[in-house]
């Protein structure tokens, strides 16, 4: 444990190769201007800069002046599109540094019904896996709650954490790993002053353990200046200054304009930026980010002394996360950079088990959706009412199976389509972070989505199948569930497909146009043989079409007997002529099985193709 800041650089000196400094030059970033006219503008304009380990780095500016652009970029978040990144004086190798750094990014999306105990604990399974003891993993998320004095709080849920502490939290997840190099977009927007100073407290204290800290902020107070190491101000994508808070004053007095006493030095040079006749004198005097002349080292910097620095009033902070060089908990974690340290089916069964426990801990939803069912079920029983045994109403009782059909499509795709892309923000940060795979993620919430899903889908079929008065035979019975069960599955998995596409809104927006198709060529409102040649391959991939032959199979068709008739005369008495009528008498059931099957598999490798594209590009 630390006590002093004497120690912490004598930390910092023991653990050289596992300081990273970061150097970017000449960095260009431009982007599309207008879909028609194809221009380009630029964002970031021949930038350079350095970022040294064991400081607390800022990159300020006003709003539009790049300062995320060049963040996102920093941390491969995004591609410049030139320029050279470099580590410790080489050429960045991006999948390594990747594995090196975390990026916490401005929201703080985190499992909200999920303790923080429960959160860090899925962390360590995730992020460490099996080559690390359980004590191990227990001692690290121990530590890491008491140096973020988040123990009081350990086992509420974040959804009902405050803005400091959600970010702490958001930062406790990343330092399981005990990252090197660490990125933070506006980590102090949304909160107060005082959490504010806390937060910038502790991120101070994370770099003097030898990390490489980078944050974006808008404008910091007079109170945050002793706590940072080195400013980076940004103008219309170009650098102001690069150096410290300290050499801030003398810069301004030798571009003749100095601030006045008592007055932010940075808030002044914020104005400076802000005035179109100083900006390209600005740019002109730091060389774009390459004059080194206002940096200081933090081993000489006065002001800045470690002893001081606390987060909790009631407690010495900061506990240290043991140096790489001495635990062997982190010598593990240096040598897995390369890969995942987990396998994916560890990643699949930790994921499921947190989706299952969110799920548990909010039942509301599931609840809503599974009276939902029963409620239309005995609806539907009511309005159809014994009509299955009746030729007189074969008709109603084959509009029936297909509302039926429509019912569970619609429930099972628009459920997912509202919830997944909900969680989007989540998995990006986790999926740049190298949590898991895309993978993992994917089915891991298809298997979780599946039992909620399939109870209700059971509920309503099998209150349907007795009200109405269908055959009492098991195996039409299990197949009219099995059928209502694949293609419930089916929409569940487009509906995955439209949330990875689009987001809530637009996927309420986009949802029916995606289903449209696979309604019309169902079978129900146009026959194959009445529909135009250039047309009749879409019935073939249509899901609702092998689903609702699957059904008229299943109550119609297996040598079904003579009908008995309540009225003069009913047309349908014999089965096999009203499969003949609607052009389903030759479609044998197992076709139904291996079509549903292939179109749910297309849809699932489509929507993840789709998510993987999403999580690798800023999309």
């Amino acid at each position: 444990m630390l006590t002093d800041g004497s120690e912490s650089h004598e930390t910092n000196s023991t653990s050289s190769e596992y300081s990273l400094n970061i150097c970017f030059e000449n960095i260009n970033y431009n982007v599309r201007h207008g879909i028609l006219a194809g221009g380009r503008k630029a964002i970031l304009r021949n930038i350079s800069g350095t970022f040294n380990s064991g400081e607390l780095n800022v990159i300020i500016g006003q709003s539009g002046a790049g300062k995320s652009s060049l963040m996102d970029i920093l941390a491969g978040y995004t591609k410049p599109t030139s320029g050279q990144l470099y580590v410790n004086g080489r050429v960045r190798d991006e999948d390594t540094f990747r594995r090196q750094s975390c990026y916490i990014l401005q929201d703080d999306q985190l499992q909200e019904m999920l303790t923080i105990q429960e959160n860090l604990t899925i962390a360590a399974e995730l992020r460490l896996g099996n080559h690390v003891s359980r004590e191990q993993k227990k001692k690290r998320i121990k530590e890491i709650v008491t140096s973020l004095c988040l123990t009081e709080a350990r086992h509420t849920r974040a959804g009902h954490l405050s803005g400091g502490q959600k970010k702490r939290l958001a930062i406790g997840q990343e330092l399981v790993t005990d990252p090197p190099v660490m990125f933070l977009d506006e980590p102090t927007s949304g909160v107060d002053s005082l959490v504010t100073k806390k937060i910038m407290e502790l991120l101070h204290q994370l770099a003097r353990q030898g990390r490489t800290v980078v944050i974006t902020m808008h404008q910091p107070s007079a109170t945050l200046l002793p706590l940072i190491d080195r400013l980076y101000a940004m103008v219309g994508g170009n650098c102001a200054y690069i150096g410290s808070v300290h050499s801030l004053l003398p810069f301004l007095r030798k571009i003749d304009k100095p601030c006045q006493p008592y007055h932010n030095p940075v808030e002044h040079l914020i104005e400076l930026c802000g005035e179109c006749e100083y900006q390209q004198a600005l740019v002109e005097f730091s060389q774009n980010g390459r004059n080194n002349e206002w940096i200081i080292s933090t081993e000489t910097e006065s002001g800045l002394d470690d002893k001081n620095i606390k987060l909790c009033s009631n407690e010495v902070y900061l506990t240290t996360l043991p140096p790489p060089k001495e635990d062997p908990t982190n010598k593990i974690l240096l040598a897995l950079k390369s890969t995942y340290s987990t396998s994916i089916w560890k990643q699949f069964s930790t994921l499921t088990r947190r989706s299952v426990l969110s799920t548990w801990r909010n039942p509301s939803f599931t609840m809503l959706l599974t009276l939902i069912h029963c409620l239309m079920a005995l609806f539907i029983g009511f309005l159809f009412y014994d009509i299955g045994h009746d030729a007189r109403y074969v008709r109603d009782n084959y509009n029936m199976l297909y509302f039926s059909l429509m019912f569970l499509m619609f429930t099972a795709f628009s459920a997912v389509t509202i919830t997944f892309p909900q969680e989007i923000p989540v998995v990006r940060r986790e999926y740049f972070n190298r949590w898991y795979s895309t993978a993992a993620y994917y089915s891991s919430t298809l298997v979780s989505a599946i039992p909620t899903q399939g109870v209700c889908t059971l509920t309503y079929a099998c209150i349907v199948y007795w009200m109405t008065g269908q055959p009492p035979e098991p195996r039409r019975f299990f197949g009219f569930c099995w059928t209502l069960l694949m293609v419930s599955g089916v929409a569940l998995c487009l509906g995955l497909l439209n949330g990875a596409m689009f987001n809530v809104k637009n996927g309420v927006i986009f949802g029916p146009f995606v289903i449209t198709p696979f309604t019309i060529f169902s079978g129900f409102f146009l026959r194959y043989s009445d529909a135009p040649a250039f047309a009749r391959w879409v019935f073939h991939i249509s899901f609702l079409k092998h689903g609702l032959v699957g059904l008229v199979f299943c109550i119609f068709g297996m040598d079904r007997e003579k009908l008995p008739c309540s009225d003069i005369y009913c047309h349908y008495r014999l089965p096999a002529q009203f499969l003949k009528d609607i052009e389903m008498i030759d479609d044998p059931y197992f076709i139904v099985v291996i079509a549903l099957f292939a179109i749910g598999a297309g849809v699932v490798l489509l929507s993840y193709f789709i998510l993987n594209f999403r999580l690798k590009h800023k999309w």
